[in-house]
């Protein structure tokens, strides 16, 4: 059996979180949020209108936070 510290991880490519590409257990097809979407160009363009939209709200507090934080901030791969 795999533990979770044992396995393999991709990191999504908007939001930058660590995906399980394995999990005891759990469907492997669940462990991506992208492939719960029918429609994946749909998933796409509401994973970057969130990180889009979660930018511009928090550009509000960019002059008060450190370079990690900015760093870890979602990137966008469309803008609006």
């Amino acid at each position: 059996m795999v533990s979770w510290k044992q396995s393999e991880y991709t990191t999504h490519e908007v939001f930058g979180l660590k995906m399980p590409t394995a999990c005891p257990n759990v469907p492997s097809e669940i462990l991506s949020p992208k492939n719960t979407w029918e429609d994946k160009n749909a998933y796409d363009a509401k994973a970057n209108e969130l990180a889009n939209a979660f930018n511009k709200n928090f550009a509000q507090f960019a002059d008060n936070a450190n370079a990690e934080i900015l760093d870890a901030a979602p990137k966008a791969t469309m803008k609006q």
